[in-house]
This record gives C-alpha cells, sequence and structure tokens, in this order.
C-alpha cells in the first residue's frame, strides 16, 4: 500500500506542476482527434441528409489518409520547427476544414472540407506528439491525455446525436469548431522550440536549434523503429475493424440495441480506467509488462467480444477490451517517443496509428462480407498478438536506454 499510495501522490504533483503543457498538448491532439471521435455519429447525420454509405464512409478514409500522409512527410523535420506552430497552424486548418464541411451541400465540397481537416489534424497532433515526445515521461503524459480523450469521445457520443438528428450536420460540424477554439488559446503553452533530451532525473528540458549530425533520419529510423511502427499499425488496424462493427456484431448476435449502446459506453468508461492506471503508473515497471499485459488484455476481450455467445460474455468482452486498448496504446507511442526524444519517430508512431485506423473499416467489412466472424476473431486476435511482437523489440531498447541515457539516443 505504501507504494501505491507514493506513486498516486507523485502522479497528482506532477499534474499540478504540469497542467498547463497537458492541457495544452491535450488540446493541440483533441483538435486532431474530434473528427475520429464524433465520425460515427457524423456518419449517421450525413447518411440521414442524403449520402450513401459508401461515400459516408470514403470521407472518413479520405481524412485519416490526409491526416496519414502529412505526418509521415513532416516526421523528419520536426526537430527544426516550432510544436507551438505546427499545433496552432493545424488547428487553424482544421476549423477551417470543418467550416467548408458545415456548408457544404455536395459531395464534392465535402471532400475538400476532409481533406483540409485531415492535413490540420496531421500538423496540430505532430506538433503534440513531438512536444511530448522530449520530455522523459512521454508514457505518462500520453496516457493522462488518452484518458482525457476517452472522455470527450465517451461525450459526444452521448450527447451529439441529439444536436445532429434528421441529417443536421451542420450543427455537428459547428460543435467540434466551437471545441476547437476554446482549445486554441491553450495551445500557446506548448514550448515554440524543440527540446533536447533530458536527463534520467529530469522531465524538463532545455531548448535548442541544433540538430545533431550524428541524428539524421535515416539513422534514427532503423529497423527497431520500423518494426515498432508496423506493430502499431497493425493493432490499429485490429481495433478499427473491430470498432466499425462493434454495435453490428452484437445485434446481428440477437441482443436488443439498447443493451449494447449501455455495454458499449461501459468499454469506453473502462477504457478511462485503462489510461488512468497507465497515467499514474508509468514506467515504473518498465514498458515490456506494460506492453505484453495490455496486449494480451485487448486480445483476450477482442476475442470475446467477438465471439460472445450472449450479453454476459458480450459485457466482460467488451470490458477487458476497453481496459487494454487504452491502457497499453500509451505505452506503443511512448517508447518510440523515449528511442527519439526530437519527436520524429513519435510523429511516425501517429501516422502509422490512423493508417491503421483508415484501413481497418474496410478489412474489417470485407471478411465480415466474404467470411464469418471466426475469420475476424483470427484476424483480429492474429493482429493484436503480432502487434506485441513486433512492439517488443522496440520496448527493450527504450528500457535499456532509459538507464543508461545522459546524452541523445542515436541509431
Amino acid at each position: 500500500m505504501p507504494i501505491q499510495r507514493e506513486t498516486l501522490e507523485k502522479f497528482l504533483r506532477d499534474f499540478q506542476r504540469e497542467w498547463r503543457f497537458i492541457l495544452a498538448t491535450f488540446a493541440a491532439s483533441g483538435a486532431g482527434y474530434l473528427g475520429s471521435a464524433a465520425a460515427p455519429v457524423i456518419v449517421q447525420a450525413l447518411i440521414d441528409a442524403g449520402l450513401d454509405y459508401q461515400q459516408a464512409g470514403d470521407l472518413g478514409t479520405i481524412e485519416l489518409m490526409s491526416l496519414t500522409v502529412v505526418s509521415t512527410v513532416i516526421a523528419p523535420y520536426v526537430p527544426r520547427l516550432s510544436h507551438r506552430k505546427l499545433a496552432v497552424g493545424g488547428t487553424l486548418l482544421v476549423i477551417a476544414g470543418l467550416i467548408v464541411s458545415a456548408s457544404s451541400v455536395g459531395y464534392g465540397a465535402m471532400l475538400i472540407g476532409r481533406l483540409v481537416t485531415g492535413a490540420g489534424s496531421g500538423l496540430a497532433i505532430s506538433g503534440a506528439n513531438a512536444a511530448i515526445a522530449a520530455r522523459k515521461d512521454a508514457e505518462r503524459v500520453f496516457a493522462i491525455i488518452w484518458t482525457m480523450g476517452g472522455g470527450i469521445t465517451a461525450a459526444l457520443s452521448m450527447n451529439l446525436p441529439d444536436y445532429v438528428e434528421g441529417g443536421n450536420y451542420p450543427v455537428g460540424f459547428g460543435i467540434l469548431v466551437l471545441l476547437c477554439l476554446i482549445g486554441l488559446p491553450m495551445m500557446f503553452w506548448i514550448p515554440p522550440r524543440p527540446a533536447t533530451f533530458a536527463s534520467p532525473g529530469s522531465t524538463d528540458l532545455p531548448p535548442t536549434d541544433q540538430v545533431s549530425e550524428r541524428e539524421q533520419p535515416e539513422s534514427v529510423f532503423g529497423p527497431l523503429v520500423w518494426m515498432a511502427l508496423i506493430g502499431i499499425f497493425v493493432y490499429s488496424l485490429a481495433e478499427q475493424a473491430l470498432w466499425n462493427f462493434a454495435y453490428n456484431i452484437p445485434y446481428e448476435a440477437g441482443i436488443p440495441p439498447d443493451l449494447v449502446e449501455w455495454i458499449l459506453g461501459l468499454t469506453t468508461l473502462m477504457g478511462l480506467a485503462g489510461g488512468g492506471i497507465a497515467a499514474i503508473m508509468g514506467t515504473r515497471l518498465g514498458r515490456i509488462l506494460p506492453l505484453v499485459v495490455g496486449s494480451l488484455v485487448s486480445a483476450a476481450g477482442r476475442w470475446i467480444y467477438i465471439a460472445s455467445p450472449g450479453s454476459e460474455w458480450l459485457f466482460a468482452g467488451g470490458l477487458l477490451w476497453g481496459l487494454g486498448f487504452y491502457f497499453v496504446s500509451p505505452y506503443q507511442i511512448g517508447l518510440l517517443a523515449a528511442i527519439d526524444r526530437r519527436g520524429r519517430t513519435a510523429v511516425a508512431a501517429g501516422a502509422a496509428m490512423n493508417l491503421g485506423y483508415a484501413i481497418g473499416p474496410t478489412v474489417g467489412g470485407r471478411i465480415l462480407q466474404h467470411l464469418d466472424h471466426s475469420a475476424l476473431i483470427l484476424v483480429v486476435v492474429a493482429a493484436t498478438l503480432a502487434s506485441m511482437a513486433l512492439l517488443l523489440p522496440s520496448a527493450l531498447r527504450a528500457d535499456r536506454l532509459s538507464r543508461d541515457a545522459t546524452e541523445p539516443v542515436e541509431r
């Protein structure tokens, strides 16, 4: 008990000291992820307004693909760019894209709006991820942000449908614009300049304009980093392949719709618990154990949810699924941040994650269309375990570097 009390007290002290930085990076990340968080509700509103299923789905995919491309292109250059300018500029682009989307009456104009929104999201998220990656406690900050993001997602899922009922999608996009405007002033708390690697005992890093000649992009993105990026992509693909049909699977199994909605709500709430545990625990136990435990819990929850024969098993699977996903995700991106404190690999991790989110629904839909639920179980669970195996070597290296590092990490 004394250890747990000491860990919680340290977490609360750190949060009190760093709340401006946490709110600033959460606002930047949130501006990038709001579209994805509200996607199920907005998609239904677009369908009610007259778009077909394929058009509505393509709009979500094009936004995520735009986000992925921008994040990928910008990743090697983040040490030379202002994290604050990336966050603020990206959020302004997001707002512009949302306004175009809200005022669109045709599919072509809506497509342009989603492209602009995705590009802005890529910039805003890159600024936040790079700023967080420069800190020794990156995993803890990522976990706090994921937990807060889960709360926003749950709030949008429960309240946004009332405002967009009957295809009133402009109001939905308008609410997202309002949330971006609320967060925009906070982003000026993000440090304006890139930072150097911290000593093992510190959390705040001195600014620098220098980029080490030894840390060029080709040396940073070595084999272990590429394995980890593929692992994050595979994990995210499996997540979205299931999440996109999380309502449909139990509904077709005969479980009442109201019960399914209630279970999915509890899944999100359990996710908040998972993110909170990760935020409090940080890297006290290293990265390998949380990565393994979180991946196994995710795999078990996803399996049980798809295969559930009744509401009790569906409930159990949903809780494990939410707990594992929100617990392990901050460690996945955090271990890449630990390998390169200049933020390049963390930004690339965001790109890999969103690429998986963009492709996952297509993969899940085709499996369910042409095969069956057993095949989806096999793909989702195998992908989850494969991602763990691909990430473990980088987790081992990140733990070793955290113990020994006193200078910038080199590949």
